[in-house]
């Protein structure tokens, strides 16, 4: 096999898991991801096992203001009293947090500069 055909089934691959991780979360938590966003597999697994809530986590290079104002014109209603270093919105039972850089990320423990966003529910 060419390594250009394989190096494109990887590229098909990696979208179409993309896409099913973004869509498995609408359907679980009824919102939309950010558009782009990839999915985080470790902080979604931190949040589930540690915090005991259903969770689905992104990363995505935007910043937390393109991020946050996506989520408002959703029509979610923003959280008062939230940690400062976020934005968080609430649907029902479900949060988003917007949660921008410089952060700790949960996994490595290292400082990163993308955006992070946490789609929740209680257990």
């Amino acid at each position: 096999m060419d390594i250009n055909k394989r190096a494109g089934t990887v590229i098909v691959s990696g979208f179409i898991l993309l896409f099913a991780c973004a869509a498995a979360a609408e359907e679980k938590f009824g919102i939309p991801v950010f558009p782009g966003a990839e999915y985080d597999e470790k902080t979604s697994d931190y949040l589930d096992e540690v915090q005991c809530l259903e969770a689905a986590a992104y990363r995505t290079p935007e910043s937390p203001e393109t991020v946050a104002a996506f989520y408002a014109k959703l029509g979610l209603a923003p959280v008062k009293g939230k940690a400062k270093a976020h934005t968080t919105f609430k649907k029902e039972e479900v949060e988003v947090a917007v949660i921008g850089p410089p952060r700790k990320d949960a996994a490595s423990g290292k400082k990163v500069n993308d955006t992070l966003i946490t789609i929740t529910k209680p257990e």
